[in-house]
């Protein structure tokens, strides 16, 4: 006999023309990772540690550059002062220079003098002896001197003319314009000047000379380098 089945009720409360709303599930709730208390509190000092390592050297890389910029500083401070320093040196070098060399010019002009005051013909003497050897065979000599000392360099050139074996006329003019210790001396086809003047023009020249080599030579030492050009290339 075959089992009966219970019919379905009518469902007259429900509206069929609505469309039936789908069930939706809720998403379940993130899970919160959870671990150990001690493994947290290592992995916090680990990272404080690590943050206070890359403070460290980002002070210690500051410190450093601090200093260098400071020791930059101050190598090129105290550049600068020796630069000074030695200027100023070289500057009292050069004036102590300057001064001992005008010094020795002024004594050597004075004990000329002096030397000239005391014997106005040793240096005319010599120079005319040093001439009869070379000229011994020249027609005629001039030798033009101070007036005042035409005698006494007649007596004193008779021996030297003998030694020297000078064949030629020697002829001795005393002139008003010339000074002690100075001499023309003329030959045929030359002649030598001595003028105490004019050498002390000459030896003044030659030391302005010097001086002015020197300043511009320890110029150049400290004028700074000149920059390459740009070529643009």
């Amino acid at each position: 006999m075959g089992r009966m089945t219970n019919p379905s009720k009518f469902l007259f409360d429900m509206d069929f023309s609505e469309p039936v709303e789908p069930e939706v599930e809720a998403a379940p709730e993130p899970q919160i990772p959870m671990i150990p208390v001690s493994e947290h509190q290592a992995l916090v000092e680990a990272a404080r540690k690590k943050g206070f390592e890359q403070g460290r050297a980002e002070a210690l890389k500051d410190l450093q550059e601090t200093q260098e910029k400071i020791l930059t500083d101050e190598v090129g401070r105290l550049s600068g002062a020796v630069v000074q320093v030695l200027q100023t040196i070289d500057d009292a070098v050069n004036a102590q220079e300057r001064d001992a060399v005008g010094l020795a010019f002024l004594v050597a002009r004075r004990l000329c003098a002096h030397l000239i005051a005391r014997q106005p013909l040793a240096e005319v003497v010599a120079l005319v002896s040093e001439c009869l050897g070379p000229l011994r065979r020249a027609p005629h000599l001039v030798i033009r001197v101070a007036l005042r000392d035409v005698e006494n360099l007649k007596k004193r050139l008779d021996p030297i003319i003998r030694e020297k074996g000078f064949d030629g006329r020697l002829v001795i003019l005393g002139e008003d314009d010339i000074g002690p210790g100075d001499c023309h001396i003329e030959w045929a086809d030359g002649g030598i000047l001595r003028d105490r003047k004019e050498l002390d023009k000459q030896i003044d020249t030659s030391i302005r000379a010097y001086l002015a080599a020197r300043a511009a030579k320890a110029a150049s030492k400290t004028a700074p380098a000149a920059e390459p050009k740009d070529t643009g290339q």
